[in-house]
This record gives C-alpha cells, structure tokens and sequence, in this order.
C-alpha cells in the first residue's frame, strides 16, 4: 500500500472516530463523554499558556 493510501485511510479513520465521539456525546448521552478530561488533559493544559486569562507571572515565566 502506498504511503499516500495508508495516511489517507488514516485521515478518514480519525474523521469517522471523531463525528461518532461527538455524535454519541451530543445525541446519547446529553452530556461530556466520560474520561474525556483525562484524554483531553494534554490538550487543555497546553492551550492554557496560550490564553489571555492566565497568570501574567506564569506567561512571564514561559519567557
């Protein structure tokens, strides 16, 4: 299989995997998916650096 096949079934897979995540979250269960700010949690801590309601001290010290 070539590389640009097994990256695109890839891209298709993440996509599938995700609107059911979402679809199950917001259809189903009316409320967040459970486990999801463990699985997020990386996610949410990084982008927290980057927004305009943290610390100053904390941004000052990134520097």
């Amino acid at each position: 299989m070539s590389d640009i096949k097994f990256s695109a079934l890839w891209a298709i897979s993440g996509i599938v995997i995700g609107f059911s995540a979402i679809s199950i979250s917001y259809w189903l269960l009316h409320s967040t998916i459970p486990g999801y700010r463990f699985f997020a949690g990386p996610g949410i801590v990084a982008a927290n650096f980057f927004s305009e309601e943290m610390i100053f001290g904390r941004k000052l010290a990134l520097c």
